[in-house]
């Protein structure tokens, strides 16, 4: 079996030091053989919001972004398939996860849906998150690392942050997070072998979320609070000084993750973009008010991009 690991940081910086721990552990439980990934060593080229994809997809065709095989996003969609686990490590800059790990999940969509929706045809497999960063400005880390686990129909069942560790190899001065990102490998690794249905979830806190296990929450309408990576509504109760949300049991069978909510999804940007060609008329005469406004600065020489 292969468990793939993924450092979205720079090479032996603290997320990769973290990950080749784990996967050092990984490997020392028999029948697991590991690879890694830098995103550093990779051409992962921004999305442009094109919407070639979505056309594509609107029209009958294959939904696979129109710049492939002009870097490697094609490549790496093929190492997320062959595995059987996956770990993926990235650094805090500024809150959330590094640009190079946000750059390659926005390039996700133009994998296709005939990809996303077989990779649900497959057996779930499992996974974990390592998140780094100097300070405690992490708060979005670990929840924006969840969509391309969820995305390639991956279970996460560990996950651990690292704080405190700004400077390249800080890391190992901390016996704690080398020895926690030992115990996650090893988590992965098991996990591997079972059914991943029968797996339970293993990081230090369960979370609110019972999917994502975030405790980040969107307060909506009254005590109405939704959980923003699985979309679950929920209500939120106090009883004396314990805060705890009951989810809507009708959302728990159509999160976004799962097939039912990946079906919906897929059928609503169908809808959209028909509802865009029924439009397109209307919309060209309207854009050209728009056209005309053009106040526009840029360095001299610089070449104006075309939309």
């Amino acid at each position: 079996m292969k468990l793939l690991g993924l450092s979205a940081g720079r090479k032996n910086g603290n997320g990769e030091i973290l990950l080749k721990e784990a996967l050092m552990a990984a490997q020392a439980v028999d029948g697991v053989d590991v690879e890694i990934v830098r995103l550093h060593d990779l051409e992962i080229n921004p999305c442009t919001g094109c919407e070639g994809c979505t056309q594509s997809l609107s029209k009958g065709g294959t939904g696979e972004c129109v710049r492939w095989p002009k870097d490697d996003a094609l490549w790496l969609r093929s190492q997320f398939d062959a595995c059987d686990g996956l770990i993926m490590s990235a650094p805090c800059f500024v809150i959330r996860p590094s640009g190079w790990f946000c750059t390659m999940n926005d390039r996700f969509l133009g994998f296709s849906p005939r990809f996303l929706m077989g990779v649900f045809q497959r057996k779930k497999r499992v996974g974990a998150a390592i998140a780094s960063g100097g300070s405690d400005w992490t708060q979005f880390m670990l929840t924006q690392m969840m969509p391309p686990f969820f995305m390639l129909n991956i279970k996460v069942i560990d996950q651990f942050q690292a704080h405190w560790v700004g400077r390249p190899g800080h890391v190992l001065l901390k016996d704690q997070y080398l020895q926690r990102a030992a115990a996650l490998g090893r988590n992965v690794a098991e996990a591997m072998k079972r059914p991943a249905e029968e797996t339970a979830f293993l990081g230090d806190k369960p979370g609110v979320c019972p999917y994502c296990h975030t405790d980040l929450l969107v307060m909506q309408a009254k005590c109405t609070v939704q959980c923003p990576v699985c979309g679950i509504h929920g209500t939120l109760r106090i009883q004396a000084d314990e805060v705890a949300v009951e989810w809507s049991e009708e959302d728990l069978k159509h999160i976004r993750w799962e097939p039912l909510g990946m079906g919906s999804h897929f059928n609503d940007i169908k809808a959209k973009q028909a509802e865009m060609v029924q439009g397109a008329a209307e919309i060209k005469i309207k854009l050209e008010k728009y056209k005309a406004f053009s106040p526009y600065v840029k360095p001299a020489g610089r070449v104006e991009q075309e939309a």
